[in-house]
């Protein structure tokens, strides 16, 4: 995410480090199998932001709770897939 795209009452610091832990949770999730690239980047893009704007500068955890955010996002749209197929026969 360019720094310009990250809110601007998140301090400089605070910006490059949004940056820096939503380009390690991309490279982990572009690993995974199935990534639909924009979505999954703007969910990560807006899950870090949000901790980063209440405060929290972990990298890790920044990452560790966006990347988790993804593949839970996956999980619902799997089984809501499932039940659809299901519910069609």
């Amino acid at each position: 995410m360019p720094l310009n795209e990250i809110p601007k009452y998140l301090n400089s610091e605070t910006r490059r480090l949004v940056d820096s832990a939503l380009e390690d949770a991309w490279r982990e999730l572009r690993n995974d199998a199935c990534v639909h690239a924009s979505p999954e980047r703007m969910k990560l893009a807006t899950t870090i932001v949000a901790l980063a704007s209440v405060g929290e500068t972990d990298p890790v955890k920044l990452k560790w709770f966006a990347i988790n955010a993804v593949r839970g996002s996956r999980q619902v749209k799997a089984a809501k897939a499932r039940r659809a197929i299901a519910g069609g026969h």
